[in-house]
């Protein structure tokens, strides 16, 4: 029975364009507590969501089950700027990598993925706060040198040769130490 309210769910997550049939499955799978972040992404990435909404169940499964929070808040990364034309929800996507960040600091996935987000013609998101963040995170994460490289190839965007080969030289650094 729990297996085919659970399928149910996930049918209307995946195909419903109605708001409100799939804020009321979502109160149900809530209510049930079906602690299946991959049944929450399937509601995440309908497409008749706003980015509004998405942000709001996001947070709600977030608050119910804290220990999918760096997974949640990583997807809803990705997807706002997966669907971002001209850079639109560069911000909210780099809001959400950030949460993800705060959950596991030590994972370098999500500074990694802001970089990815950087478009040097709109200059969005804002190139001196982003090399800040991956900057700061490289103190924290396990796996350093993938930072390194991805700031020394920002570097090279604009031109800038000499940081550019500093982090260069520290990302191989750290991959001698295995970091």
């Amino acid at each position: 029975m729990r297996s085919e309210l659970k399928q149910s769910l996930e049918n209307i997550f995946r195909t419903s364009n109605s708001a409100d049939e799939l804020f009321d499955a979502f109160r149900i799978a809530i209510d049930r507590k079906f602690n299946d972040e991959e049944l929450y992404k399937v509601l995440l990435r309908n497409s008749a969501l706003s980015k509004d909404e998405i942000s709001m169940f996001a947070g709600k499964v977030c608050k119910e089950f804290p220990e999918m929070s760096y997974n949640i808040f990583y997807c809803v990364g990705q997807l706002l700027s997966s669907i971002s034309s001209y850079s639109k929800h560069h911000e909210d996507a780099l809001r959400f990598y950030l949460r993800a960040a705060s959950k596991e600091p030590q994972a370098h996935e999500p500074y990694l993925a802001i970089a990815k987000m950087y478009n040097s013609e709109l200059n969005v998101p804002g190139f001196e706060l982003m090399v800040q963040i991956i900057a700061d995170g490289i103190a924290l994460v396990n796996l350093k040198s993938p930072l390194c490289f991805a700031l020394a190839d920002l570097y090279k965007l604009i031109g800038d040769i000499e940081k550019e080969q500093d982090y260069l030289t520290l990302g191989k650094l750290y991959q001698q130490e295995g970091r």
